[in-house]
């Protein structure tokens, strides 16, 4: 039976939809068994053709991005309606993305500063009209509606995207794996004393042994395993963009936590080596943190 799928992209980078095109001739595998009926970033349909669609009709529903703007998450409102089963697709998905760095802010001063501040604005006289309607928080995208699957990574590599349409499309089932990066990683790794942190431009890494004994920021450790360890094979180190396996509640406090074990620095000594901690710690999933630690604090108001 052929399966009725779409594509949709909120705000993002649409390196996902990449990713799946990248499959090149593996498309053939599992085309025939698909009838994309909404995919904007190949053909041009309108949102208008999704809102026409019946309820229920689209059998996978994939939705990249996260909701930035209040026609994301009426995109993503109507993708959840006319969806059986629904996959946050990629990182931003997952856990609200690089997007949700933002939420160090409020949105008044970010709209100030990309709009008007920004050094490539040359007419600060932008008509609010012609500007989206931004919600206050980027929130990760199953904090709005529910999703049957997810799928993280920035982007999931194309052997993800493979399996899980793959999983969709037999009914096998698909589970997030608890193992890291460092268990695909194949460097060599000793007892941990860091004594300093490195740019990754600064020394030079030795390609056999593991960056983060060398003082590399190396989030390998702490980064849920599906990429094959990419960057860490090309003495890139991991900045955990996959996110953390799903045994592990906070993505940053878990780096953190590890780094002070490992790290023979004083507290003065680590602040100054990391100036932007939650850029460094929580790359795509600062959102997911900063959502859990609302609730986390409105529950305890209650509870007082």
């Amino acid at each position: 039976m052929t399966k009725r799928v779409a594509f949709a992209q909120l705000t993002s980078c649409w390196g996902c939809d990449q990713s799946l095109v990248d499959l090149h001739f593996r498309l053939l595998d599992v085309l025939p068994e698909l009838e994309i009926v909404y995919w904007p970033a190949v053909v041009d349909y309108k949102l208008k053709d999704l809102e026409a669609l019946p309820d229920d009709s689209i059998h996978l529903g994939f939705v990249e991005g996260s909701c930035r703007t209040n026609e994301d998450l009426h995109l993503l409102k109507t993708m959840r309606k006319k969806s059986k089963l629904l996959i946050a697709w990629g990182s931003c998905s997952c856990y609200g993305g690089v997007q949700g760095l933002g939420n160090q802010w409020p949105i008044e001063e970010l709209v100030e500063r990309k709009f008007l501040q920004a050094d490539s604005v040359t007419d600060p006289r932008i008509p609010e009209s012609n500007m989206p309607g931004f919600l206050g928080i980027v929130k990760p995208n199953p904090a709005h509606v529910k999703f049957e699957m997810v799928l993280p990574g920035c982007p999931p590599t194309s052997d993800n995207t493979y399996d899980v349409v793959e999983a969709l499309l037999t009914g096998k089932p698909f589970d997030l794996p608890e193992r890291t990066v460092c268990d695909e990683c194949p460097k060599e790794r000793e007892d941990k004393h860091i004594v300093k942190f490195y740019r990754t431009h600064e020394g030079k890494i030795d390609p056999n042994k593991c960056l983060l004994d060398q003082g590399y920021l190396c989030l390998g450790f702490a980064t849920i395993g599906l990429c094959g360890a990419q960057c860490p094979t090309v003495n890139t180190p991991c900045k955990g963009c996959f996110g953390p396996p799903p045994s592990v509640k906070d993505h940053g406090a878990k780096i953190i936590s590890a780094l002070g074990a490992v790290a023979e620095m004083s507290p003065e000594e680590l602040k100054e080596a990391f100036p932007d901690p939650i850029g460094s710690f929580y790359f795509t999933d600062y959102a997911a943190s900063y959502l859990s630690s609302i609730t986390a604090k409105k529950r305890k108001e209650k509870e007082e």
